[in-house]
């Protein structure tokens, strides 16, 4: 028996609250997000996979138009056809929930709106699923009621897989490498966890990563991580997702990497200099760019956006070589006002 689990894909990438600055480019970085998914379930259908998971953020926003909806699920049909059962579960971009009849008419796409459980039968093993989707508030005590609400314990099965999108003590996150500790109001403690899965499709974190059970060895917490690398945060973590399969009766995984665009930040002293000094300074990168890069000019040295010169930003990025994606910001004491 084998399965796909990935998370955190973010469909509908360039869907903000407010409008970017550098449009065309967040459209660009869309479709990458888009093409590193469909990559992921065609993974699936070329390694004859026998069960495809997704433990949330499928979306980037709760709300979505239908018809770009239907779209970005496309990919689901093609498993559907190929008779490759799909469980997804609504992560936190999608507020806990997705539109009723989202998959309605795809056959073997199991949506855990609510706390669930089931049964499949995959290539000569009973696999039992539980989950559940994103808890924001009060999760220490609300998540065992919400697991103990999927009913799972009264199944009998070969192997278990709990699927959620939540926070687990130990998580690493971030480029100065952040640890969620037990004890945090949005942390799960992982000896909390029953032990009766053999695997624990987690979602939320964007860095690949496995967490041991503390109660029981081989037991894991698994992150496959963001298909892409969704902000600065991540420009240096490598991006893919988790194929498991079933050896010597034990679960065991690998990581299946995918194409990640570069990113690079550049800090330029522009408070108190003149236009034209800040933008050679910038032209001095552009040396640096190529088609596959999200680039981020931090403009500092100033307390308010007075202090900086004024730059024709749009001029600025009509000028510069083709990149994916092209960001400014300056710094107002703690602010950061984007360009």
């Amino acid at each position: 028996m084998k399965f796909i689990h990935t998370a955190d894909t973010h469909l509908g990438f360039e869907l903000i609250k407010t409008a970017p600055p550098d449009e065309a480019g967040r459209k660009r970085r869309a479709q990458s997000v888009f093409d590193n998914f469909v990559a992921a379930v065609e993974h699936t259908l070329a390694v004859e996979a026998d069960l495809f998971i997704h433990s949330g953020d499928l979306f980037n926003k709760y709300y979505i138009v239908r018809e770009k909806l239907d779209a970005l699920i496309s990919p689901f049909d093609a498993l559907s056809k190929a008779g490759v059962p799909a469980v997804i579960i609504p992560g936190n971009h999608e507020r806990s929930e997705f539109p009723f009849d989202l998959f309605h008419g795809l056959r073997g796409i199991y949506v855990l709106d609510r706390p669930k459980s089931l049964l499949l039968s995959l290539n000569g093993y009973s696999v039992g699923i539980a989950g559940f989707p994103f808890i924001k508030d009060h999760v220490k005590s609300s998540f065992l009621n919400a697991l103990n609400a999927t009913e799972y314990a009264g199944q009998r099965s070969d192997f278990n897989i709990l699927v959620t999108h939540q926070t687990f003590d130990e998580a690493l996150v971030g480029p100065v490498g952040f640890r969620f500790k037990a004890g945090r109001p949005d942390t799960v403690s992982r000896d909390t966890v029953p032990l009766d899965f053999e695997y624990i499709a987690a979602g939320h974190i964007h860095r690949y990563q496995v967490l041991p059970h503390p109660l029981k060895p081989g037991l894991s917490f698994v992150y496959p991580g963001s298909v892409q690398r969704m902000s600065f945060a991540e420009m240096d973590e490598e991006k893919g997702f988790v194929e498991g399969e079933v050896i010597n009766g034990r679960i065991e995984t690998r990581f299946i990497p995918l194409p990640a665009w570069e990113m690079k930040i550049v800090e330029i002293e522009a408070a108190g200099r003149s236009p034209r000094e800040v933008e050679n300074t910038i032209r001095d990168q552009f040396r640096r760019f190529n088609q596959g890069l999200v680039i981020r000019f931090n403009l500092v040295g100033g307390v308010a956006a007075c202090d900086y010169p004024e730059i024709d930003f749009c001029r600025m990025r009509a000028e510069m070589p083709r990149v994916l994606e092209c960001q400014f910001a300056i710094r107002a004491k703690t602010r950061w006002i984007h360009r």
